[in-house]
């Protein structure tokens, strides 16, 4: 029995790790591509992403808030909250749209390239690797600095 409880004392603090870790991001970064331009900050295991699809037309932006979890340069957030202020129906508002309200879960890999950049790997809605200019730590273990 004495063996059942450290087993299962050291499984919780195995689930914790990821939410403790995460809970020392502090970083912020934008992502320009053609069709979107985000902008997207993590303090204290609060992450929040804006996206503006169409950022040349003015077609407004779509929101996502979550809680930011860190482990072995996995990444995940569970969506808290998502806002819609599109103005029009095109491809790349529907892109976002479809990303922020796909799931309450986002999982993602994301490693620190260098000290200014950072990797990011996800596989939904499609497979997609990027390389992400940001400042800040991505977990209370990143030591990039």
């Amino acid at each position: 029995m004495k063996k059942f409880k450290y087993v299962v004392i050291a499984l919780l603090v195995l689930m914790l790790y990821p939410v403790i870790n995460g809970m020392g991001c502090d970083f912020n970064y934008k992502y320009v591509t053609p069709n979107h331009e985000q902008f997207g900050s993590c303090k204290f295991g609060q992450y929040t992403l804006i996206d503006y699809p169409n950022p040349k037309k003015d077609n407004g932006y779509t929101v996502l808030k979550g809680l930011y979890f860190y482990a072995f340069g996995n990444a995940a957030v569970l969506v808290v909250d998502t806002e819609d202020h599109t103005k029009k129906i095109t491809d790349a508002a529907i892109e976002s749209l479809n990303w922020t309200h796909e799931s309450f879960w986002h999982q993602f890999n994301l490693k620190r390239l260098d000290k200014n950049s950072m990797v990011s790997y996800s596989s939904s809605p499609t497979k997609q690797l990027r390389v992400i200019p940001y400042d800040g730590t991505l977990s209370m273990t990143d030591s990039g600095h």
